[in-house]
Parts: structure tokens; sequence; C-alpha cells
């Protein structure tokens, strides 16, 4: 019997497990989208609501914090850069420390906060290839 993959993320003594969704499934008008988490690019909060941007370029608005997604998303390939900002590091495709900024692929511009360069730069550190 398949469950939904949202609840998955849930124990039973209502915690949240360790490991990270696979999809997300979000109200889009009378319909639901399910939304691969791989094709996630990024997310950007707005108070209580948050937009997620996926690879095909489209956006959905979601009553959700960024910090509930930080919780259930996949710790290896999402990181928190800014108190609005999840990426994906999947689709990174410039890092330039000096101005606290990223380049994710599709031209969108994601700046990093001073409280977090050092942890992103910690992140990224290991996957620059310095030939």
């Amino acid at each position: 019997m398949n469950t939904h993959p949202l609840l998955n993320a849930f124990s039973s003594n209502n915690t949240v497990e360790t490991q990270p969704l696979h999809s997300i499934i979000i109200p889009n008008g009378n319909r639901q989208v399910i939304i691969p988490t791989e094709q996630l690019v990024c997310l950007e909060g707005c108070g209580n609501y948050a937009y997620l941007y996926t690879q095909d370029g489209k956006r959905y608005l979601v009553s959700k914090t960024l910090k509930s997604y930080i919780g259930i998303l996949d710790e290896q390939q999402f990181v928190r850069v800014h108190k609005s900002w999840i990426i994906n590091l999947k689709y990174l495709q410039e890092f330039c420390e000096d101005e606290r900024s990223l380049k994710l692929k599709g031209g969108r511009e994601v700046a990093i906060s001073r409280r977090r360069i050092r942890e992103v730069n910690g992140i990224l550190a290991p996957l620059v290839n310095c030939a």
C-alpha cells in the first residue's frame, strides 16, 4: 500500500524523521502538484509564505516557512544561505565569496548573508575545483 510522501516524513510520535523527502505535494488552485525535490532550484521566504522555484522556470507560492522546509529537505543537497533563501547545490553555477553571492543555473542570483558566509564557504569549499 502506497502512502502520501509527505506523511512519510512524520513518525507516529509527531517528530520529523531524518530521512529527507523525495517530493513535495503542494496545492495549486483546485489541484495538487507533485514536485520532485531534485527539480527544486531554490526556495525564497516571504514571511509565513515561501516561493518554490523549479528547474522548468515555474514558481509556486506555499503557506509554509523556510524553516519548515529546511527540516525536511536533504541537508546534503539543500543549503540555507540567507534568512530568505534555500538553494539546491545541484543548480549552483557560480560562487563569489567576496561579494557574498551565488548564481544559479537559469540566471537567478542569490545573496549570502554575512551571518552564514562561513558556513556556506565551508560547505562549498570541498566542491570547488582548484586547478
